[in-house]
């Protein structure tokens, strides 16, 4: 995925202390800001990152005091499920990409049991693709729409030049270390996803690194039949060729696509009231 660690390192710092409460189910940890009504949304955080970071609390606040709308924020679990901060790059790695659909899943029948039985589904950068993913797979009938906030895109070869680039290794010669490990043996790695000199095991590394269209958004969009909104910041250089992508995919008339001018990856500011506002058309407000 086209995601730079300089930009990445950033929007660290947590919101403050909120209304919301944590809330747990099948190992998984959300915060959870209660609100009026059955309409509710759920927001996921991108690339290694954590409910609380500055876009995911920023948008679950607006949503939460603007519309009084009950937001959800969730964690993946990527090894550390209760943390509050991004994954520590020196923790042994035995998650999956793959992970994200089903935990979303999870998440999505928790938020049917506390009796939301209307529910638009929001995502930032690499949790988008993953979003898009169970979107365009069987998402549950309680799931009427989705914002897709700077969706990660993904090329095959470009991730094996950034690869080679960024440690001199080439990416097929440690995948075909990977490859001869049973899934769960540990190896330590020159990179993985943006973390240098990692502890990870093969199974994780396969299926970070083996290529697959569910990677990429703007292939998965054109599965997706619900309501969506893709979501770009006109000065984003980590999804830089997310519109001509957008732009030569054949989207169904469910998919539209909006720019927000000056706005950089991370949406900052004001330019968080834009998403916020997406999101809440979707719930009629």
């Amino acid at each position: 995925m086209r995601v730079s660690p300089s930009l990445l390192s950033l929007a660290l710092t947590a919101a403050p202390a909120m209304a919301q409460t944590e809330v747990t189910t099948a190992g998984l940890f959300a915060d959870h800001y209660p609100g009026d009504g059955t309409t509710a949304v759920l927001v996921l955080h991108g690339t290694l990152a954590h409910k609380r970071m500055e876009i995911i609390a920023t948008i679950a606040t607006l949503l939460n005091d603007d519309y009084d709308l009950p937001v959800v924020a969730p964690n993946l679990s990527l090894s550390s499920p209760a943390r509050t901060s991004m994954v520590d790059c020196a923790q042994t790695h035995d998650h999956r990409d793959s992970d994200a659909p089903r935990e979303v899943a999870t998440w999505i029948d928790w938020m049917q049991q506390q009796g939301y039985d209307n529910i638009i589904v929001a995502a930032h950068s690499r949790g988008g693709a993953q979003l898009s993913t169970y979107l365009a797979d069987t998402p549950a009938d309680v799931v009427s729409a989705a914002v897709l906030v700077a969706p990660a895109t993904y090329n095959a070869e470009y991730a094996a030049d950034s690869y080679l680039n960024a440690t001199g290794q080439p990416l097929a010669s440690v995948m075909q270390r990977a490859g001869a490990l049973a899934p769960d043996s540990l190896m330590d790695v020159p990179r993985f996803v943006y973390c240098d000199d990692a502890t990870v095991s093969a199974g994780a590394f396969i299926d970070y690194y083996t290529p697959r269209p569910t990677f990429d958004t703007p292939t998965n969009l054109q599965n997706v039949t619900l309501p969506t909104v893709v979501v770009m910041g006109s000065a984003d250089t980590v999804v830089a060729d997310l519109p001509d992508r957008l732009a030569a995919t054949n989207l169904g008339d469910n998919v539209r696509v909006e720019t927000i001018d000056g706005a950089d990856h991370f949406f900052r500011d004001l330019y968080a009231d834009d998403i916020a506002t997406f999101i809440a058309e979707h719930a009629g407000l």
